[in-house]
């Protein structure tokens, strides 16, 4: 999939300056910044590499930037600047902007050498009043952390990016009864840019019946074989298991759709014979992100957790809150991706629901550190984010499902009431990593407020 697989986020970074300070030295600090920032992973520098001082400089480096379609500005000052400078780059980009000050120089000459901070203040205040919220960063041109910043900046923009162009298959709607998982298509896209098509549950059947008979073996041999117990799949269940997998693979792949949001069960069950949690968690577990219960956002957050952590996440319900021991207990009918299964603990593909025809994997997830979150709306169509931070404890499987007690680093207590008082939609993601810091960034640069609850 393109979404998670992106291209290099390409950053424009310009240095302001005004010669009544050291614009020489804002010129050589910015020579070593440039070279430094050449070697961020997945970023391209897109680079003007004269000081822009006049308002005609100004003019020169925007036409050059827009040549190079860029995916986020950086605007650095150098020294302090006449503050139309950087509202006419915030005028003609429509783009995440990071304003960085450097700390003046260690040796004093009796008066403000660079003056950065100040000029970078007077840019964050009149952009914000502009209606512009430009991240800020205020570090030494070789601070390996300033570098550091500068690169979650851009991949965040990238992600930014990458979101406008992602287009979800929604699969028969969203399951009986969970009106809160609906998505009003318009508002998303106008908001993110995301594209939503809605595919009819026939098409799919149509989809996974057909597939061809040599795949369709393939499958039948492979994809149950990954699960350590299918004691309770019949033969049958097990071809329409392979071949929903397929069919849910060409759908993607005919369509081009970067993720999927599938009705999986309720009338899927009825009309092919199994729902399709099991499919999901073997999908998820490949790399097609597939949102179950018809849940884009849920799919959109998936997708977005995956690229920041690196790895699958895990979209669940959050079955049981015990304030005692700030603990919550994580736990969906069976369409956790595989990887994120305990070593060492059987990985289960049981028949438990929809009158047999459940078809949903069953472990333990691991132990590790994650960030809880969710991407939904408030119910007036306005986008929002939740998140929290805590450690995935051992867990052990009382019940059938995929499953995971999680230690809160806030209060489990909070998050609950958060979640029941306002509205939150019941699917939450649990990703591994730490990645609320670069949440932020990106819900900065999408305008969404983000709640954490600490």
């Amino acid at each position: 999939m393109t979404f998670l697989s992106p291209t290099p986020a390409r950053l424009g970074v310009v240095c302001l300056a005004r010669l009544t300070f050291e614009a020489d030295l804002a010129a050589a600090w910015y020579k070593q910044a440039l070279s430094a920032l050449g070697a961020l992973d997945g970023v391209e520098i897109a680079a003007v590499e004269t000081l822009v001082i006049e308002q005609p400089d100004a003019a020169a480096a925007v036409a050059d930037l827009q040549s190079r379609r860029i995916d986020a500005l950086v605007l650095v000052s150098g020294t302090f600047a006449l503050g139309g400078l950087a509202q006419q780059f915030a005028s003609a980009f429509d783009l995440p902007i990071m304003l960085w000050a450097w700390p003046e120089p260690a040796e004093q000459t009796g008066k403000l050498r660079l003056n950065s901070l100040v000029g970078a203040h007077v840019n964050a205040s009149n952009l914000y009043k502009l209606g512009r919220r430009p991240q800020t960063l205020y570090g030494a041109a070789d601070d390996p952390q300033s570098l550091a910043a500068v690169g979650r900046f851009a991949r965040t923009a990238g992600l930014a990016r990458d979101l406008r162009r992602l287009r979800i298959g929604l699969i028969g709607g969203h399951a009986p009864g969970f009106d809160n998982l609906a998505v009003n298509k318009t508002a998303l896209r106008r908001a993110l840019g995301v594209e939503v098509v809605e595919v009819g549950l026939q098409a799919l059947i149509a989809k996974a019946k057909s597939a061809p008979a040599k795949p369709q073996k393939a499958a039948r041999a492979e994809v149950p074989g990954v699960f350590d117990d299918t004691s309770e799949v019949t033969p049958q269940q097990a071809d329409l298991f392979a071949s929903l997998v397929l069919g849910l693979q060409s759908l993607a792949a005919d369509n081009g759709f970067d993720a999927l949001a599938l009705k999986c069960w309720g009338d899927l069950a009825e009309a092919y014979g199994i729902a399709g949690c099991g499919a999901v968690a073997v999908l998820n577990n490949s790399g097609l992100v597939v949102g179950c219960e018809g849940d884009v956002m849920g799919a959109i957050t998936t997708l977005v957790a995956q690229r920041l952590c690196g790895t699958p996440a895990f979209l669940s319900d959050i079955a049981s809150v015990e304030r005692a021991d700030n603990t919550g207990f994580f736990w969906h009918i069976g369409c956790a991706p595989l990887c994120l299964a305990a070593p060492g603990r059987p990985k289960h593909l049981y028949s438990h629901f929809a009158g047999g025809k459940g078809l949903s994997a069953g472990f333990a997830l691991k132990p590790g550190r994650l960030t809880v979150l969710r991407f939904g709306d408030d119910g007036r169509g306005n986008l929002r984010c939740i998140a929290a931070s805590g450690e995935a404890l051992e867990t052990e499987m009382t019940i059938r499902g995929t499953v995971s007690r999680v230690r809160f680093d806030g209060s489990a207590g909070k998050l609950l009431d958060e979640l029941l008082s306002n509205g939150w939609e019941h699917h939450l993601a649990l990703a591994y990593g730490e990645i609320i810091p670069d949440l932020e960034l990106l819900c900065r640069a999408l305008n969404i407020p983000l709640t954490v609850v600490n």
